[in-house]
C-alpha cells in the first residue's frame, strides 16, 4: 500500500513472522524527492508515551537531513555550515511539546554544578528576551499570527540571544539537539549568517515536516498541532506542564506519527499484505 503527500510517499510492510508478543516489526519506506529511505522498526506493544520515541524521531530527522544534503549537492550546491559557525544558535528554536519535555529532562539529569550553570543560562536568555519586549509573545506563542511569525523570528535573531547549550561556539548537547537544529542548514556563505539579516541567507529545504508530525501526536481528531515552545522556555514550560497523557501501545503512537507525517493512515499488517 502506498500514499502520497506532496513529494513524500509512504509504504508500510506487514509485521514480521518472528515478532514476539512484546514487539512488532515493520518495514517502512519513505520516498523523498526520488530518494528512498528504508527503515525497519521494532516497536513495543506495551504502554508508552510519545517522548519514549525521541531516539526514533532524531534518527529519522538525521536521515531526512542527509537526503536534503544529497539533493543540494546534486544541484552543485554545498552546505556552508562549519564547526564553531554558530550564528544559528542565536535564532529562536521552536520545540514540540515532546521535545520541550525531553530538553527539560536532559537538564534535570545533568550533574551539579553543570545543571545550575545551564539553568542559569536559560534564565539569562529569558531575561534578554524580556528586555527586548519579546517574552510576552514567547509565553503565548500560539497567539502570534502566522503572517507575523517570520518578522518575530527575525527580531528575536537580531537580539543575539545565545542558546543555553552553546559552549565555545559549539552545541554541548549535539546528539540530543532539537529537530529544528538538525534540519537547519544553509548554502550561502557562512559569514552572511552573522549579519543578523536572514533575508540574505538561503537555507536548505527538508522535504518532510517532522516537527509538525510530532506536535500532532495525541492532538485529537482535529489533527491540529499544538503551539510550539521556544527552546529558552523549555524547562519552565515543562515544569508547568507535566506529561499527563495516558500511556498507550507504542505501536499506536508510531502509527499515528507516520500518519501525521505523510497525511495518510498507516495500514495494519493485514492491510499491508493485501
Amino acid at each position: 500500500m502506498s500514499s502520497e503527500s506532496e513529494d513524500t510517499t509512504f509504504h508500510a510492510m506487514p509485521a514480521q513472522p518472528e515478532d514476539s508478543g512484546q514487539h512488532r516489526t515493520a518495514n517502512v519506506e519513505l520516498a523523498i524527492a526520488g530518494r528512498k529511505l528504508r527503515l525497519q522498526l521494532s516497536v513495543s506493544t506495551g504502554p508508552a508515551r510519545a517522548g519514549d520515541f525521541m531516539p526514533l524521531f532524531r534518527s529519522l530527522s538525521d536521515s531526512l537531513a542527509a537526503i536534503a544534503v544529497e539533493l543540494v549537492e546534486g544541484e552543485s550546491g554545498k552546505i556552508s555550515c562549519q564547526k564553531k559557525c554558530a550564528a544559528c544558535c542565536r535564532q529562536m528554536v521552536p520545540l514540540s511539546e515532546i521535545e520541550a519535555r525531553a530538553i527539560s529532562d536532559l537538564v534535570d539529569a545533568m550533574p551539579e554544578p553543570r545543571r545550575s550553570v545551564v539553568r542559569g543560562r536559560f534564565a539569562e536568555a529569558r531575561r534578554k528576551a524580556e528586555e527586548a519586549g519579546l517574552l510576552a509573545d514567547l509565553m503565548e506563542i500560539g497567539e502570534i499570527k502566522p503572517s507575523e511569525n517570520l518578522s518575530f523570528a527575525l527580531e528575536y535573531f537580531r537580539q543575539w540571544i545565545t542558546c543555553p547549550f552553546l559552549e565555545d561556539e559549539m552545541c554541548s548537547i549535539y546528539a540530543e539537539r532539537p529537530i529544528a537544529c538538525r534540519e537547519y542548514m544553509v548554502i550561502t556563505p557562512a559569514d552572511r549568517c552573522f549579519t543578523r539579516d536572514l533575508d540574505n541567507v538561503k537555507s536548505v529545504r527538508v522535504r518532510a515536516n517532522l516537527m509538525r508530525a510530532m506536535s500532532r501526536i495525541g492532538a485529537g481528531e482535529s489533527c491540529r498541532e499544538r503551539p510550539w515552545i521556544a527552546l529558552i522556555l523549555a524547562c519552565e514550560w515543562a515544569d508547568a506542564h507535566p506529561d499527563e497523557s495516558v500511556p498507550r501501545p507504542g505501536t499506536e503512537i508510531v502509527s499515528e506519527f507516520f500518519s501525521h507525517l505523510t497525511g495518510h493512515d498507516l495500514p495494519d499488517s493485514e492491510e499491508a499484505g493485501s
